[in-house]
């Protein structure tokens, strides 16, 4: 197998998975969703064209979902969606 066909395979690993990992990460008071967000830069290197498809599960955090212990990073919906929209 040559390294070409090993990085598309991966790659194919990557994007078949990283719809889930956003889903769970989505909102959580972790770790979770800047990990996700380092794995999408991280890939995003090897293939700068690539984008998240979008997810209408992936909603814009309201304000009554904010503060205390929750922070607008815990959300996930930057990764589909200008900030300023």
């Amino acid at each position: 197998m040559t390294d070409k066909e090993k990085v598309k395979i991966l790659s194919n690993c990557f994007e078949e998975v990283i719809w889930m990992a956003i889903r769970y990460a989505d909102g959580r008071h972790t770790f979770a969703p800047s990990t996700i967000r380092d794995a999408i830069r991280g890939y995003q290197k090897v293939n700068p064209e690539w984008k998240p498809k979008h997810d209408i599960t992936i909603e814009k955090p309201t304000d009554d979902m904010l503060g205390g212990i929750s922070f607008e990073s815990d959300y996930l919906w930057d990764l589909f969606h200008k900030a300023n929209e």
